[in-house]
């Protein structure tokens, strides 16, 4: 019986099982270290896009030529495919020792190897963002190591250059869906402003309507006063004394009607508003904008009418001959304040009311209104209610 001592072949068969588990383990865990240092290092670019850092690859000036530059990519992928040049071959497999049936086999696996890239890259163009996009590339090359880990034994893997293609892809799908976004942000600030100017030229209009009755009234008046003191010699130092203050209401209208003229003819003219909304952004967070509106405060009922829960409190109410400089001189002044980064027409600052006020106040030319407490009464009522 001591002939057949089966315990050591037994005892090495385990040892040898525990050794390669344990490297199935040190390799898992170096691929897990690599994987976090990827996803460090995407989150980290990710953080930087947030705050507005994101680094263009191309420099297209708009949409379609996002859209060009990416049918191009894509024509690009289809021929490395139909070349042969997607999916390279390490060594020639045989099958049933005929190199044919090996061949064969290779082929139909490099026709599975790139559906299988190819959706997971589709998989990560869904919802890709300029903030997402890093991410998502460290997560296509995980993809195409993976695949080329699967393939290995059967002598195939993506090339670099298909890889690098569908990467690029996705840096590009990222710039053109953000272009686009910008272009409909532009195109809704231009329509914005077209509102705008519609509303300024009704205002004008029923300013001049209001402007004439005045004066059609206040001149009524005054003629019948003329026509009282050269009847009524009597009464004549107060027939005088009414037609001057009716004479000083036909000047204020006037006055009036050159202001509007005024208005009208200069396209710059208008108010920059410092304004708080507490209840939607908290303290210290103010909007600096303008508007050529005559009546400034029309244009800031209608921003806490609909886009935010309550009103905005008005902190500054500025008149200039020249408001979008003044307006875009604040925005520069506090540009390292600003709350979006990205998008410039987000005109949301958090910065202390007084580095505003002591701002406007170095320009010439300038007749500030200032309110520094911020009523927020809608807010403020609110929360006594959920107290």
């Amino acid at each position: 019986m001591g002939l057949f001592n089966f315990s050591k072949p037994k005892d090495e068969r385990l040892e040898q099982k525990v050794h390669d588990l344990e490297q199935k383990i040190a390799n898992k865990k170096n691929e897990l270290e690599e994987i976090q240092q990827e996803i460090n290092i995407a989150n980290e670019t990710i953080d930087l896009q947030e705050v507005g850092f994101f680094e263009r690859r191309y420099s297209f000036s708009n949409s379609q030529e996002y859209s060009e530059k990416l049918k191009e990519i894509r024509d690009d992928e289809k021929q490395l495919v139909k070349d042969k040049k997607a999916v390279s071959v390490v060594f020639q497999m045989t099958m049933n020792n005929s190199q044919s049936k090996g061949r064969a086999l290779q082929n139909q696996l490099t026709r599975a190897a790139i559906r299988g890239f190819n959706g997971e890259a589709d998989a990560l163009l869904t919802k890709i963002t300029v903030s997402n996009v890093d991410k998502k590339a460290s997560a296509l090359k995980r993809a195409a190591v993976q695949l080329n880990k699967m393939y290995q034994r059967n002598g195939i893997e993506l090339s670099d250059e298909y890889v690098n293609k569908k990467i690029d892809e996705l840096y590009l799908a990222a710039e053109y869906e953000q272009m686009k976004q910008d272009e409909k942000d532009k195109l809704r600030e231009v329509r914005q402003q077209e509102r705008e100017n519609k509303k300024l030229q009704a205002e004008i209009a029923e300013k001049r309507k209001q402007l004439k009755k005045e004066r059609d009234h206040y001149s009524k008046i005054v003629d019948e006063l003329s026509e009282k003191i050269l009847k009524s010699p009597d009464d004549i130092d107060e027939l005088k004394k009414q037609l001057a203050e009716y004479q000083s209401q036909l000047d204020e209208i006037n006055q009036a009607e050159e202001d509007v003229d005024y208005r009208e003819g200069h396209a710059t003219a208008g108010y920059v508003y410092v304004i708080s909304n507490i209840g939607s952004f908290g303290e210290d967070v103010y909007k600096i904008g303008v508007t050529r509106r005559l009546d400034p405060y029309e244009r800031i009922n209608e921003l806490g009418s609909a886009s935010v829960p309550f009103k905005f409190d008005v902190h500054a109410m500025v008149f200039s001959e020249d408001a979008f400089s003044l307006e875009t001189a604040l925005h520069n002044r506090f540009d390292k304040k600003k709350i979006n980064k990205v998008n410039s027409r987000k005109e949301y600052f958090n910065v202390p009311l007084q580095d505003i006020k002591s701002a406007i106040m170095e320009f010439e030319n300038v007749s500030p209104e200032f309110t520094d407490d911020a009523e927020a009464f809608e807010y403020r009522q609110s929360q006594k209610v959920t107290d």
